[in-house]
């Protein structure tokens, strides 16, 4: 045998036996190369009123270096071959990556591909168009009862407050830290989606969403610098020398978005406003601020509010957008609806709650004020008009004041109840409150209350 045979057939052996003894089988791609990208609904149902089309609840993500990434996926070219079937295509169709509402009525959409993981099931709700306006005359001094329960769930951050969008669909405000945070909830409470997170956005009390918006709106305030301690409240307790604006943002689940960075951004005076309440059934939004040593109230008409001149307000947090302009309505150079100084503590005669004010809406021509702690008789509400005029002066607010009904209806360990925004939607009122508030720390249970005709 010649030298360099021996020498390949050894090698050849040798190769072999290290093979051998190490266990090994042919390589296989690893499993994560195998793994499809995926696609799910967000929730279980979505309502949609007749002639409106709205983008699918879906949540698609790829499959990236080893884990699952939140990404956009191209309905149009829908390169993942996703199908997307009406059970009821005379009511709800689907297009593209949107439903559109043709008649009342309910559709189950299915989702599927054969390409990516995707299954699941919407059912769609296309209810008629409801008339623009409404009026409120609901009794708040009546009994709590359970079907008045709109909204059940047990938090370990309390709610500060709350509203709902023409769909049904709850969003929910709470503080941590310094920080705003926004999240969607369905109807049985569970989330949709991550926070939205407003640094230095306010205590979260001051929260209004645009009913009737085909896209999700809300309006707050927001600090230009980083004086926010507490959860930066702005108003009635003003906090440090830092301009606040009234900010107009979109909501956008788990994004993070400073004042400076919403849709549009409004000046009132540099405590911005304790609350923003919209109403846009009747095209009016309140304000309430805190200037020359009171507070006042401010009512202008929504539609006219972008008349206002502009000013130029830098931002002076030193964390994030230093130094950067911004360009907010000077609402001082637009007419309003309505001014006036508030006496808002106290119970003397024109003096409108007995305690901390919880809850402040406008709807129609008036504006309601809810006070109260959680250890108090009862939630106190208050009726204003646009004069400044007390209509109803330290109500009871019924929903409260049964503490063995609370609970009873699992609404409150111990009866304390703490109220947590108010709002009037299609002439129905909704009430948020806190309970379980055990010295041992209990969990703090948020619900929603909607009053009864």
């Amino acid at each position: 045998m010649g030298i360099k045979l021996f020498l390949a057939k050894a090698a050849a052996a040798l190769s072999a036996a290290a093979f051998l003894l190490t266990g090994c089988t042919a390589p296989v791609p690893a499993a994560s190369e195998t793994k499809k990208d995926k696609m799910a609904f967000l929730q279980n149902e979505c309502t949609v009123f007749e002639g409106e089309e709205i983008s699918l609840p879906v949540q698609y993500q790829v499959f990236d270096r080893g884990v699952y990434v939140k990404a956009d996926y191209d309905f149009v070219t829908n390169p993942g071959g996703v199908e997307i079937l009406s059970s009821a295509p005379d009511v709800a169709s689907v297009a593209a990556g949107k439903v559109k509402g043709l008649k009342e009525g309910t559709s189950t959409l299915t989702l599927s591909s054969a390409k990516i993981s995707a299954s699941g099931r919407l059912s769609v709700v296309v209810k008629k168009n409801e008339s623009t306006t409404a009026s409120f005359n609901q009794d708040i001094t009546q009994p709590l009862t359970a079907d008045m329960i709109a909204l059940p769930l047990g938090l370990q951050t309390g709610m500060q407050s709350f509203d709902i969008d023409k769909r049904g669909q709850f969003y929910m405000s709470t503080e941590d830290a310094t920080s705003m945070r926004v999240c969607a909830l369905n109807k049985d409470g569970s989330k949709i989606g991550g926070d939205m997170v407003l640094p230095s956005g306010g205590h979260g009390d001051g929260f209004s969403i645009e009913y009737d918006a085909d896209d999700v709106y809300f309006w707050t305030s927001g600090t230009m610098g980083d004086h926010a301690e507490n959860g930066g409240y702005s108003g009635g307790k003003a906090n440090g020398p830092d301009v606040r604006l009234v900010c107009r943002h979109k909501f956008k689940a788990g994004v993070t978005e400073y004042a400076e960075e919403s849709l549009e951004q409004f000046y009132l005076n540099d405590n911005g406003a304790r609350f923003a309440d919209v109403d846009t059934e009747h095209d009016v939004i309140a304000l309430w601020t805190y200037e020359n040593g009171s507070d006042y109230i401010y009512v202008y008409r929504l539609s006219e509010i972008r008349n206002a001149k502009t000013v130029t307000v830098k931002v002076t947090r030193t964390s994030h957008n230093e130094g950067k302009s911004v360009t907010a309505y000077n609402l001082k150079t637009v007419k309003p609806l309505a001014s006036f100084p508030w006496k808002r503590k106290g119970v003397t005669t024109g003096e409108t709650n007995a305690g901390a004010v919880q809850g402040l809406c406008v709807y129609d021509d008036k504006i309601y004020v809810t006070s109260g702690a959680k250890n108090d008789e009862a939630t106190l509400m208050s009726v204003m008009d646009f004069s400044g005029n007390i209509l109803q002066k330290l109500v009871k607010v019924g929903v409260s004041a049964d503490k063995q009904q609370l609970v009873k209806l699992n609404l409150s360990s111990d009866g304390t109840f703490e109220p947590e925004g108010v709002h009037i939607r299609k002439g129905r009122m909704y009430l948020g409150f806190v309970g379980d508030y055990p010295t041992s720390g209990s969990k703090k249970h948020t619900c929603i209350i909607k009053l009864k005709d």
